[in-house]
């Protein structure tokens, strides 16, 4: 059987949450051999790994009954963390003047760097795109992260980064990160709409996307 079938999207049991032990013939716990556990299971032992993990555990043990707020207030309380970064698109700067403002009050020290830092154009990182023009500023995440680095952070928390800025800043990002907003202009931000969505006449909107991915018609970067 192709790895493919071995995927938890198409699996309509929760055997593994709830242990019953009725694990179906393609569970994706299939695919983890003994060498595959021990090697992962040693990752989780590294004292950063673990540190992030316990504090993660703790924290989630609540996450019923607390907003995304007081679940990044209190995991960045028992991280340890003293300063916060604070990854922001330029739209969610009042936002993130919010999250501060309860982050220093929680005790943290707060340093925040907006997504359009030294204001970019394509022309400043060699980016041609087919209509020619120099286009508006450009987002900058590797420099967030980069500053962020620099002021000493402990975690770092995005709030509202573009789709594939958010790629490139967790990537280059030196310290744990965690997300509070994805961005999504037509939702109010709410990303798990567009889901819900799908179900709905909103739907041939989104058929639009999907048939020009099919189509080939979308430009490549």
């Amino acid at each position: 059987m192709e790895d493919a079938c071995f995927s938890c999207l198409n699996c309509a049991g929760e055997a593994c949450e709830y242990e019953t032990g009725e694990n179906p013939p393609q569970c994706v716990q299939g695919l983890v051999t003994d060498e595959v556990h021990e090697e992962v299971h040693g990752r989780y032992a590294d004292p950063e790994n673990h540190r992030i993990m316990k504090a993660a555990v703790m924290t989630s043990e609540r996450c019923s009954n607390l907003t995304r707020v007081q679940e990044t207030i209190e995991f960045a309380y028992r991280l340890g963390a003293r300063k916060i970064g604070i990854a922001t698109c330029t739209m969610l700067v009042e936002e993130s003047r919010t999250l501060r403002k309860l982050l220093e009050r929680a005790g943290f020290q707060v340093f925040g760097v907006a997504c359009k830092v030294e204001s970019n154009h394509r022309d400043d990182l060699d980016l041609v795109l087919e209509d020619g023009k120099r286009g508006s500023v450009l987002c900058n995440p590797i420099m967030q992260a980069r500053l962020l680095e620099q002021a000493g952070t402990d975690l770092n928390v995005v709030m509202g980064l573009c789709v594939g800025h958010d790629t490139l800043f967790y990537k280059h990002s030196h310290a744990p990160t965690t997300t509070l907003v994805t961005k999504d202009h037509i939702t109010g931000n709410n990303a798990c709409a567009g889901l819900y969505a799908s179900k709905t006449v909103y739907r041939r909107r989104l058929n639009e996307t999907i048939q020009a991915c099919r189509d080939q018609t979308l430009p490549r970067a």
